[in-house]
């Protein structure tokens, strides 16, 4: 399947050594689709563009084509000039990763830096078409390189930026196919927090496939980093639930993700 970064024009000049380099690794032989995702959110009534998502994991089993990596991280050197944040890393694993958000940032991010002992970087370039300066695309790559073969991801990202959503939190509900959800952001008690995990539980096994399923276990991840408010009989109960939710899990890395969810309760 063609992905975006090849099916869309370049968005812009600003990140046009990037966008090449990307796009060449996907189109070399050289190099294994390991599994992709792609998605839009585009405003029905006028078309523009809300959120994109363009993920794409690949496997580089010669160390000769190592070039193709190589080349992505000079192209980020020579746009970086023109992006407004940039971010490199050499220690990735769950204590180091981050999630670049999609859309209005409801429905959660894409993970970058969660490969242990991997590298990343990644940008961040203002949206030239959008003269409130509310919209970014994001950029990243990620890598493990163990001499013999690489590793990796490339990642593209449409969402409003850090600041423009941090202006606009007064809201305490999300909204997730066209049903609302209230959100108790400070977990402040165990039993707004059940209530919460329980909501995305719920919501993961009706659709355990697709970004909603990333969405709903990426929050409940976030869940379990925050849950000093359980007692530890509570733990245990939602540890057994998450036991039952890796096994409707229908991909390594959501069952790696309620595993990690497990590890938390446990510290």
């Amino acid at each position: 399947m063609v992905g975006l970064f090849l099916i869309m024009p370049f968005t812009a000049t600003a990140q046009q050594h990037i966008e090449k380099t990307f796009d060449a690794l996907r189109q070399s032989k050289a190099q294994k689709e390991v599994w992709s995702e792609h998605t839009i959110e585009k405003d029905p009534e006028t078309g523009k563009l809300e959120g994109l998502s363009d993920i794409y994991d690949f496997l580089i089993t010669s160390p000769q084509k190592k070039e193709l990596v190589t080349a992505i991280e000079q192209a980020f050197r020579l746009d970086e000039n023109k992006a407004y944040s940039v971010r490199t890393a050499n220690r990735g694993g769950e204590e180091h990763y981050t999630a670049l958000a999609v859309g209005n940032g409801n429905r959660g991010g894409v993970a970058i830096g969660l490969m242990k002992g991997s590298k990343y970087i990644y940008a961040l370039f203002l949206d030239p078409e959008d003269p409130a300066r509310q919209h970014r695309y994001a950029y990243a790559l990620e890598w493990v390189d163990d001499g013999g073969k690489i590793r990796g991801r490339i990642a593209k990202t449409y969402a409003t930026t850090q600041e423009y959503r941090k202006s606009n939190r007064q809201s305490s509900t999300i909204s997730i196919n066209g049903n609302t959800f209230n959100i108790d952001h400070r977990f402040s008690s165990s039993e707004s927090w059940l209530s919460e995990f329980n909501t995305f539980k719920n919501l993961f096994l009706k659709n355990p496939t697709g970004t909603a399923a990333n969405y709903n276990v990426s929050h409940i991840y976030k869940l379990c980093k925050n849950a000093g408010s359980l007692d530890e009989a509570e733990k245990v109960m939602v540890i057994k639930e998450l036991e039952k939710l890796k096994k409707e899990a229908k991909d390594d890395f959501l069952k790696q993700m309620f595993e990690m969810s497990s590890e938390r309760l446990n510290k």
